[in-house]
């Protein structure tokens, strides 16, 4: 056995990382092996991904998210905060803005699956899974129920099955 010599946890032999905090096990003179720790610190690099899109749409938007399967951008209310969900008869608290158009029960949308809340003065854009029964990830990577988690240009959202690209203005990149 292999201990951590950053966490202390113990690792079988052959193990290269430590399976608690990602730290690397076994040094090589003349190996430079990178450890991924967070799955945040490969996030928000600075990708161009405008050429996705038609120009125009930037232009005219702040915030986008571009549904690529069917080459169009969601339709986003006008606030700072809004949920994103489906819509079925007989709800009482209505998402703001309806995945149904999408096949959002086949792909696993929840009726309140995410918020997502934009922060104008940090220039900065949230997402926030409402506990949904498929879940919600960034770039892969799945979000933890109730969790602001900040979303960055050229991110891409899933929200249970359906992928969405986020486009942010260039201040807030």
């Amino acid at each position: 056995m292999n201990r951590c010599k950053l966490c202390g946890h113990e690792e079988y032999n052959g193990a290269l990382f430590c399976s608690e905090c990602g730290s690397q096990l076994v040094f090589t003179d003349g190996l430079k092996v990178d450890t991924l720790v967070y799955p945040a610190q490969i996030r928000g690099l600075n990708l161009d991904i405008s050429n996705t899109v038609p120009k125009k749409l930037l232009e005219e938007k702040e915030f986008i998210l571009y549904y690529a399967d069917g080459e169009e951008t969601l339709d986003l209310p006008d606030q700072n905060e809004f949920t994103i969900g489906r819509l079925v008869e007989g709800q009482v608290i209505a998402p703001d803005v309806d995945l149904n158009k999408y096949d959002a029960y086949n792909l696993g949308i929840s009726r309140l699956h995410a918020t997502i809340r934009i922060d104008p003065q940090a220039k900065k854009v949230y997402v926030i899974d409402l506990g949904s029964a498929n879940g919600s990830k960034v770039n892969g990577y799945e979000i933890p129920a109730n969790s602001e988690v900040p979303l960055n240009h050229g991110d891409v959202l899933t929200l249970g099955k359906f992928n969405l690209k986020v486009i942010l203005p260039s201040e807030m990149k």
